[in-house]
């Protein structure tokens, strides 16, 4: 049995119930790869795999031509609620996948004893 603590941070593949919740931030795809970011009582957080802003008018509101249109990629997270998730899957050891737990990192401050320090 695998624990959800242990996917946080590795891509997983996630098939969704209804795509019509995340049509209005862009994800129109029924299933795919994304980055598990983290869970609550809600659902899971996923990375959005690629919000981009088109900035391509001027200050005045007037159209920019296309090699002075800028876009900018924004970082987001995104939550699929437990109730619309048909299934997971995971990747144990695959490269580029599966990544350590966040949970298994050593944090804090560790005491030497006097034989260590010298």
């Amino acid at each position: 049995m695998i624990k959800i603590d242990k996917l946080i941070g590795d891509i997983i593949f996630i098939s969704f119930r209804d795509i019509e919740p995340f049509k209005d931030i862009g994800i129109t795809i029924t299933s795919g790869h994304f980055h598990l970011k983290g869970y609550d009582q809600i659902g899971l957080w996923l990375e959005h795999p690629g919000l981009v802003i088109l900035h391509n008018e001027d200050a005045d509101g007037n159209p920019l031509p296309v090699p002075k249109q800028i876009k900018e990629n924004i970082a987001a997270d995104f939550i699929v609620t437990w109730g619309n998730i048909n299934t997971i899957m995971q990747y144990p050891d695959r490269k580029g996948y599966d990544f350590p737990s966040e949970f298994d990192k050593s944090i804090g401050f560790s005491i030497k004893t006097k034989d260590e320090i010298i």
